[in-house]
């Protein structure tokens, strides 16, 4: 009887389906990954957050009855973060308190509901930005800390390396619940991880990005 193995792209591109419910949308934590690949791709088009997928070597073993092949199909999820942006200099001293205002040149990065990092010499901390005025300011929820100096104003940041390892440890979480709510499906007889995650941090673009590859096995039991 004549083989016919199932074709990895199928797993793939099942398993890219079920990250695209869970993660992708506008890249804030609910939906963390601006866009779920279903291949590598090399160039993310501005994009801060995405996950790609790649295909490794499979497994394949005939059975007992000769007309059954069980499959180990091999999947690296790479998941990729911008380390940082350049930050907007404040230019002026928001002080302690609630409803504190950042006076800018420069708006065009922040949204109502953005979580931003702000850090002087002496202080740093993460506030919620409730009111954007385009071009002149921003205004954050509270301010646990004053930003006094006045030679060096605050850096604000749309995206800072603590946004990048908060978004690195989401995204753990979040895959590993889904590999354990989907480890059997239609689509496979058994999915896990293959060993630990590996960091192979990458410059693409002239901009540098965490980069966490997810080692998968999806395991068929016969073809």
């Amino acid at each position: 009887m004549t083989s016919n193995v199932q074709n990895r792209q199928d797993i793939r591109e099942a398993y890219a389906d079920l990250l695209v419910t869970e993660f992708e949308g506008d890249g804030k934590p609910s939906k963390p990954a601006q866009k779920v690949y279903p291949y590598l791709v090399g160039d993310f088009r501005g994009r801060f957050s995405i996950m790609s997928l790649d295909s490794r070597p499979s497994t394949r073993s005939k059975q007992a009855q000769v007309t059954r092949v069980a499959s180990g199909i091999g999947m690296d999820l790479h998941v990729l973060v911008l380390y940082a942006a350049e930050p907007v200099r404040a230019t002026n001293n928001p002080t302690a308190g609630s409803n504190k205002v950042f006076e800018m040149d420069d708006t065009s990065l922040f949204s109502v509901g953005d979580e931003v990092f702000i850090r002087d010499d002496d202080h740093e901390e993460m506030a919620t930005v409730t009111v954007v005025a385009d071009g002149v300011s921003i205004t954050v929820a509270t301010l646990e800390n004053s930003y006094s100096d006045t030679v060096r104003k605050p850096d604000v940041y749309w995206w800072s390396e603590k946004h990048a390892q908060n978004r690195l440890d989401l995204f753990e979480k979040r895959i590993s619940d889904l590999n354990m709510d989907n480890d059997t499906t239609d689509d496979w007889d058994l999915l896990s991880l293959d060993g630990k995650p590996t960091r192979d941090d990458v410059s693409i673009g002239g901009k540098e990005y965490l980069h966490e590859i997810y080692h998968l096995q999806f395991d068929l039991k016969s073809d």
